[in-house]
C-alpha cells in the first residue's frame, strides 16, 4: 500500500504508536486538570509537549493554543476578529482558493454584512501581490482581516507569507495564514513569519487525528470560542486531548528531521513530472513554476480520464485523491483549476499525488509501474 494522499492525512509515525502502547499498557489515564498525582503528571506532560513544539515553531508558550485541529483554529480566529469589530465595518480580503474551513467562515461573515473581497492569483497559483496592496489601500480606515494560506492543499504552491504579513501590517490589517499544509513539510518560524494567526492539524505530520493547535501573535487580545474550565490559559476550554498533544510533540520534531531530504525528494518528484509530460502528451502540472511543498504533484494527465487512473491506482492499493480531501467527493471539477484559468478538460481530470517525504525513488518507481497499465509507453520516475 502506498499513501499518495499525505496531504489528506499522513501515516501515524511508529514512534507515536510506541507512545500509545506504553500509555495503554500502564493505563495512565485521567484528567490533566485534576489535582492528584495522575492529573499533575499528565498536566506536566502537556506543558513539556508545549515546550517541545514551541522550540520547533519558534513561538512563546502563551502563543500556542492546543485544540481539535485547523478547522477549529480557523473558526476561532474569525470569531475573535468579529468579537472586536462590527461586521458592517469590516473587510475580509481572501484568496478564493482557501480551504473550505476558511471559505465557509467567509460566507457566514458575508451573510452578516461583512464585505468580502477575493484576491487575484497568477496562473501558477501565486498571489498577485500588487493586487493585495491595492486592496489594502482601498480598505484603509476599516478593520481588515486577510486570509491567504501558506501552502495550498491541492497545488502545494507556497506563498511568500512573510511578505504578505509585512504588507498587511503596513496597512494595519490582521493576517490569518492557514499553515496546515506547510507545518511538518517545511520549517516554520512563527516569530520571523510576522503572521498574526497560524493553524495546524496533527494528522498532517504523523500525529493523531482530532488534535492540533492555533498560534496567536497577540494572545492577550484574543477571544476564545469555547468557554468553560479555564484550560489553555482560558483561551480554549475543555479537557485537553493529552494523547493527541503528546503525539504532536513526538511527530513534529521527527517531521522536522525529514526535511534534510527535501532537495532529494523534490528532484525525484520533478523527474516524475517530466516523465508524465513525456509519456502522456498534454499533461498539465498545476503550479509547476511556483515554489511547492516537496512530494506534491497536482496534475491532469493528458489523454487519460481521472476515473480510469483512479480505478487502476485503487486496484494497486495506492491512495490518491482528486484534490482536497474535504471536497474530494463533492465536485467533478476542480474549482482551483478552473479559477486559475484552466479549461474544463483539465479541471475534471485533476489528481493530487502527495507523497511528502515518503516520495523516494523507489516509491515513485512503484507509482510509475502502476501508471504503465494505462500508458502505451513505459513511465520511468
Amino acid at each position: 500500500m502506498i499513501n499518495a494522499d499525505v496531504s489528506g492525512s499522513d501515516w501515524i509515525k511508529p514512534e507515536v504508536f510506541d507512545y500509545l502502547k506504553q500509555q495503554f499498557s500502564e493505563q495512565r489515564f485521567g484528567n490533566p486538570n485534576s489535582n492528584h498525582f495522575i492529573g499533575n503528571r499528565l498536566f506536566q506532560e502537556i506543558e513539556m509537549a508545549r515546550g517541545t513544539l514551541c522550540g520547533v515553531l519558534s513561538c512563546d508558550s502563551h502563543q500556542l493554543i492546543f485544540n481539535g485541529g485547523a478547522t477549529e483554529g480557523i473558526r476561532n480566529v474569525f470569531y475573535s476578529f468579529f468579537e472586536h469589530h462590527n461586521y458592517q465595518d469590516a473587510v475580509i480580503l481572501h484568496s478564493p482558493y482557501e480551504h473550505s474551513a476558511t471559505l465557509e467562515n467567509i460566507r457566514y461573515c458575508r451573510s452578516k454584512g461583512a464585505e468580502c473581497i477575493a484576491l487575484a492569483h497568477e496562473q501558477n497559483g501565486l498571489l498577485d501581490m500588487a493586487g493585495l496592496q491595492t486592496a489594502l489601500k482601498d480598505c484603509q480606515g476599516k478593520a481588515v482581516l486577510v486570509a491567504v494560506m501558506a501552502a495550498h492543499n491541492e497545488t502545494g504552491v507556497i506563498q511568500d507569507y512573510q511578505q504578505i504579513a509585512e504588507l498587511c501590517h503596513a496597512y494595519d490589517a490582521e493576517y490569518l495564514c492557514d499553515t496546515t499544509q506547510l507545518i511538518g513539510k517545511q520549517s516554520f518560524d512563527f516569530e520571523r513569519s510576522e503572521v498574526d494567526y497560524a493553524v495546524a492539524s496533527g494528522h498532517k505530520f504523523g500525529a493523531l487525528p482530532g488534535t492540533g493547535f492555533l498560534l496567536v501573535k497577540n494572545s492577550w487580545h484574543f477571544s476564545p470560542l469555547l468557554l468553560g474550565g479555564g484550560q489553555e490559559s482560558s483561551l480554549r476550554a475543555g479537557t485537553q486531548n493529552y494523547l493527541g498533544i503528546a503525539s504532536m510533540a513526538i511527530a513534529l520534531p521527527l517531521a522536522q528531521q525529514q526535511m534534510v531530504n527535501q532537495a532529494e525528494v523534490t528532484a525525484v518528484q520533478r523527474r516524475f513530472e517530466q516523465a508524465l509530460k513525456h509519456h502522456f502528451p498534454g499533461t498539465v502540472i498545476i503550479g509547476e513554476t511556483a515554489p511547492r511543498v516537496p512530494g506534491l504533484t497536482f496534475c491532469a494527465i493528458g489523454g487519460v480520464s481521472r476515473e480510469a487512473l483512479q480505478a487502476v491506482l485503487e486496484d494497486a492499493r495506492i491512495m490518491v485523491s482528486s484534490g482536497s480531501a474535504c471536497s474530494d467527493r463533492k465536485s467533478a471539477l476542480s474549482k482551483v483549476a478552473t479559477g486559475l484559468g484552466y479549461c474544463d478538460d483539465v479541471a475534471k481530470n485533476t489528481l493530487r499525488f502527495s507523497l511528502g517525504y515518503s516520495g523516494t525513488e523507489a516509491v515513485y518507481a512503484s507509482l510509475a509501474d502502476t501508471l504503465r497499465r494505462v500508458a502505451p509507453k513505459a513511465l520511468v520516475a
